[in-house]
């Protein structure tokens, strides 16, 4: 680890002298014969690339945490992962935003010159979205009964109210036995039916004697 830090510290002491020295040179340079456009992009990009090294060496950019999906989809799209400011920038940003610049580059690839370029400026205004499900969340603290608890003397008046000791000590009923009753109950007013068809049988052939 220790290794690792020292070598992005020297990258970065190497990019910033360099890019020291070109200013240095551009400004003994007469105008008309320096190149100052060109010096002065070189001369942002070490500084962007040893800003990248410096903060490589507080925290070591890994790409361990990105899906492996996500990396195949890089490589497929040109994106030079083994490149410190990408390294730097995927790590440094939300994976929301590294899967949102993904996308657009697959989009857009055909009209983008330079991949490498186009993520490290376009990544950070990538928004950030909620990944997984937009469902919330429920544990089982959630469904704990919060109310308190009722007194001996609560439960007490309760269980006298609704005879609930002498429930329980009646034995339970067998499914069986509840057909039986049921079936003996179908029984009993068929046999019912039958009485009341023959009374009134019995009625009518009364009626039917009767002078008029």
């Amino acid at each position: 680890m220790l290794v690792l830090m020292t070598n992005h510290l020297n990258n970065a002491i190497a990019l910033l002298q360099s890019a020291t020295q070109s200013l240095a040179e551009l400004a003994t340079i007469p105008v008309d014969r320096q190149p100052l456009r060109e010096t002065v992009t070189n001369t942002v990009e070490q500084i962007q690339r040893a800003l990248a090294e410096l903060t490589a060496a507080i925290d070591r950019p890994s790409l361990d945490k990105i899906p492996p999906e996500l990396l195949t989809k890089a490589e497929r799209l040109g994106i030079p992962l083994d490149d410190i400011e990408v390294r730097v920038a995927i790590t440094t940003h939300h994976l929301s935003q590294f899967m949102g610049i993904l996308n657009e580059i697959e989009q857009r690839f055909e009209e983008i010159r330079r991949v490498r370029e186009y993520l490290l400026v376009r990544l950070p205004d990538i928004p950030i979205e909620q990944l997984g499900s937009r469902l919330p969340v429920y544990t089982a603290a959630d469904f704990e009964w919060t109310e308190p608890r009722l007194s001996p003397t609560e439960l007490a008046a309760i269980r006298s109210k609704y005879q609930i000791d002498r429930l329980l000590q009646q034995p339970p009923r067998h499914s069986t036995d509840l057909f039986k009753q049921i079936a003996a109950a179908d029984r009993a007013w068929e046999q019912a039916q039958l009485v009341t068809q023959s009374d009134d049988l019995n009625d009518t052939d009364d009626i039917s004697n009767l002078p008029f």
